[in-house]
C-alpha cells in the first residue's frame, strides 16, 4: 500500500495556542510519506518530495513561496513560540520566498527566511537567520545565530556561518554556480508534474 501524505491540525500548547489545518495550492505536488501539519501556506506549483516533515506545531506560520521544492527527508520547523522573521508587517514562523530549492536531508528550522532563488544545498542546516535573494548555500554548511546574508552571496561546502562579522564578509555566487538554482527549480517543476501525472506517488489537494 502506498503511503498518502499526511495533512493535518496541529494540537494546541501554550508556544502555539491557535489550531490551523494547511493551506496547500491545488496547483502543489505532495510526494508520498511527507507530514504537513498546522499554519503552513503551500503556494502554487511547489514540489514536496518524499518523507519530508514540515511542523507548524510549536510556533507558526510557515510560508512556501511559488515554484520551491522541498526535496527528500528535509525538517522544517520553528523554535518554540519564537516568530520574529516580518514580511510586509507579519511574523512568520519560516519563510520562503518563492523558487527557493531544499534539497535532501537539509534541516530549514525558524525563525527563518530565505529569500527568492535561493539554492539550500545537501545535509545544510539552518535555524535562526535572514537569508537573501539568489543565494548558494552549499552541502553541509551551518547558518545560525541571527546572521544576516545579503543578497546574491555564497556559503561554502561545510562551511559555519554564526558570526555577522562572517557573514558579511561572504563572497559573492561564483559565474559558474550563478544558474544552479533556476536549472533545479525547472527541473523539479516539470518532474513533479509528471509525478503526478504518471505515477500514484504523488497527490494535489
Amino acid at each position: 500500500m502506498i503511503p498518502f501524505p499526511t495533512v493535518y491540525f496541529n494540537p494546541p500548547v501554550i508556544e502555539a495556542t491557535s489550531v490551523s489545518y494547511p493551506t496547500i495550492s491545488p496547483k502543489a505536488v505532495i510526494g508520498t510519506d511527507t507530514m504537513i501539519i498546522g499554519n503552513i501556506t503551500i503556494s502554487d506549483d511547489v514540489f514536496i518530495g518524499f518523507k519530508n516533515l514540515l511542523r507548524a506545531d510549536s510556533g507558526y506560520p510557515y510560508y512556501v513561496g511559488p515554484y520551491t521544492n522541498i526535496q527528500d527527508n528535509v525538517l522544517m520547523h520553528v523554535h518554540p513560540g519564537r516568530e520574529h522573521v516580518e514580511v510586509d508587517g507579519r511574523k512568520w514562523g519560516v519563510y520562503l520566498e518563492g523558487e527557493n530549492s531544499v534539497l535532501h536531508h537539509a534541516c530549514v528550522h525558524g525563525p527563518l527566511y530565505i529569500g527568492r532563488n535561493t539554492f539550500v544545498g545537501q545535509q545544510a542546516n539552518i535555524y535562526d537567520a535572514v537569508i537573501g535573494r539568489n543565494c548558494v548555500i552549499m552541502h553541509g554548511a551551518t547558518i545560525t545565530n541571527g546572521v544576516e546574508i545579503a543578497d546574491n552571496r555564497f556559503v561554502a561546502p561545510g562551511q559555519s556561518v554564526w558570526k555577522q562579522e562572517d557573514a558579511d564578509k561572504l563572497p559573492t555566487v561564483p559565474e559558474e554556480h550563478k544558474n544552479l538554482n533556476q536549472e533545479i527549480v525547472d527541473h523539479y517543476y516539470r518532474l513533479g508534474k509528471s509525478y503526478y501525472q504518471h505515477t500514484p506517488l504523488a497527490f494535489s489537494f
